[in-house]
């Protein structure tokens, strides 16, 4: 699936991921491929992405957002 974090002042991060972990309001939550669409907000925390070619992590710290996900498309605006 593909994912796009946004700042307030450009594209932060765009790739194709396997999983998201997010910080919502009730507490950490996963995304995966197929992922029913929805909208969340987010809590201060970590925001982890595992990308599709490489394996390792990437973890980036947030202080509140919402999450968007559609159609294989998971947009986070920070």
């Amino acid at each position: 699936m593909q994912v796009k974090i946004i700042n307030f002042e450009k594209i932060f991060y765009q790739d194709k991921v396997v999983s998201i972990v997010a910080p919502g309001l009730n507490g950490y939550f996963q995304i995966l491929e197929n992922h029913a669409p929805f909208i969340s907000i987010l809590k201060d925390g970590i925001l982890k992405l595992k990308p599709f070619y490489d394996r390792k992590n990437f973890e980036i710290q947030i202080v509140g957002g919402i999450l968007q996900v559609k159609k294989n498309m998971v947009s986070v605006i920070l």
